[in-house]
């Protein structure tokens, strides 16, 4: 059983009718209102993402919003991040003393939010035991993204789940947090650029986390990150995963990565230069990978498979990391430019044979083909590819920290105007 007095700490609304300000923050991201149409399906919500991107606060804007409208006491949020006790326990003690029913009397809606799911073992079969039984419970589950919480929700409640990714700020958003409106902007990018440019180098270093959305101080933004994601995420999160002993090998890694984002990944080097065994390398890769602090990038070779086949690179999910592992941002700087299109874009392809260009993207319409520039020689890279594919539409675009413009068909934009869509 859990005693009383953890579950009135987690949920306060049961005595104040109403979550404290604190909890919620008046911004809502763009997921929120997927998730408020979403909230009275009888399937369950699970949202997933990195650690610090907000997945709580998410949680506590949805009950906020239900609370207009249910019983506070029909609303149980509980974290399993730090305490130990298991779902049943915690659904126990709920009934007991807070219900004083149990689920299948309720003749209302109850909504069970449950943070960092993941951490229970078997939650999966024991939420599908208690989805079945009971039809009036609505089931809201974060977590911090892994192989497991991904497998177990499509395999074990297959068809029982309506599953979201809560991704680090978009550009949209970080602005829309500095107090600017973003459809004025659109409307008129080059009269606003003065504003936006110092804004955009400060996302591109450390924006890209709610928490730092307003910060200035670049020392505690770096300190944030290492400690709170970088370090929680390797000697926590994936050891508790995994069972991960070489914590030494996962830290040399980022750090090798944060010195060369989108470097191509040769996993027989890595394991040479590191003393390890080269299936070992392999696997802490995928590891960091499941945690959500990496995303490869496949040699584009005309069909998905054939590409995942061939040579890889590798990226942070945010430039914000690499900013937080360096002391010298100028020599990382433009592979920071890179890193933020790749995390940006979600692209899964680049194209080297011959000549490279950093980004491939397949759409319903055609390709889209990407250089992040740094050298005049981009225009003439992306004037080949064109050559080469050209039985397919294909949008090519130089993305460049300042310039703008267009040559022989590509089209030369400034990086923070493309995030913005401009």
């Amino acid at each position: 059983m859990v005693p009383i007095e953890d579950l009135e700490r987690f949920n306060p609304w049961w005595k104040r009718g109403v979550v404290p300000p604190e909890w919620t923050k008046e911004y809502r991201r763009n997921l929120y209102f997927s998730i408020e149409r979403s909230i009275d399906r009888r399937q369950i919500i699970l949202v997933q993402g990195l650690r610090r991107v907000g997945k709580t606060t998410l949680m506590m804007q949805v009950i906020h919003h239900l609370l207009t409208t249910v019983n506070p006491k029909n609303i149980l949020y509980f974290s399993f991040d730090d305490l130990t006790f298991g779902i049943k326990d915690v659904l126990e003690s709920y009934q007991k003393f807070i219900l004083h029913k149990t689920l299948e009397e309720s003749h209302e809606p109850v909504y069970l939010f449950f943070d960092e799911i993941q951490k229970q073992d078997g939650w999966e079969n024991t939420l599908k035991t208690y989805y079945d039984l009971y039809s009036n419970t609505r089931f809201f589950l974060s977590g911090s993204a892994s192989v497991g919480l991904r497998k177990r929700s499509t395999e074990s409640l297959a068809g029982r789940v309506l599953d979201f990714i809560l991704k680090p700020l978009s550009f949209e958003e970080f602005l829309e947090l500095n107090g600017k409106k973003t459809r004025d902007i659109k409307k008129d990018a080059d009269l606003w650029k003065r504003e936006i440019v110092p804004l955009f180098y400060r996302y591109l270093k450390y924006g890209m986390f709610p928490e730092l959305a307003l910060e200035t101080d670049e020392d505690f933004a770096k300190k944030y990150l290492q400690n709170t994601i970088i370090e929680r995420v390797i000697y926590r999160d994936l050891p508790e995963e995994f069972g991960i002993k070489d914590l030494d090998l996962l830290k040399n890694i980022i750090t090798l990565i944060g010195k060369n984002p989108g470097m191509i990944v040769r996993y027989s080097e890595i394991a040479k230069n590191l003393g390890r065994d080269q299936r070992t390398v392999a696997n802490y890769f995928e590891y960091l990978e499941y945690g959500l602090l990496l995303q490869f990038v496949f040699n584009y070779r005309g069909s998905a498979l054939a590409s995942m086949r061939k040579m890889k690179k590798v990226y942070f999910s945010s430039p914000n990391f690499a900013f937080a592992l360096n002391l010298d941002l100028d020599r990382v700087l433009p592979l920071m430019l890179e890193n933020l299109v790749a995390s940006q874009t979600g692209a899964k392809f680049f194209y080297r044979n011959g000549f490279e260009v950093d980004f491939i993207t397949e759409t319903d319409s055609g390709l889209v083909a990407i250089e992040v520039k740094r050298s005049k020689q981009e225009v003439k890279q992306l004037k080949r590819f064109i050559e080469k594919f050209g039985d397919k539409p294909i949008d090519a675009f130089v993305l460049d920290a300042e310039g703008e413009g267009e040559k022989d068909g590509v089209r030369i934009v400034p990086i923070w105007k493309f995030l913005l869509g401009v």
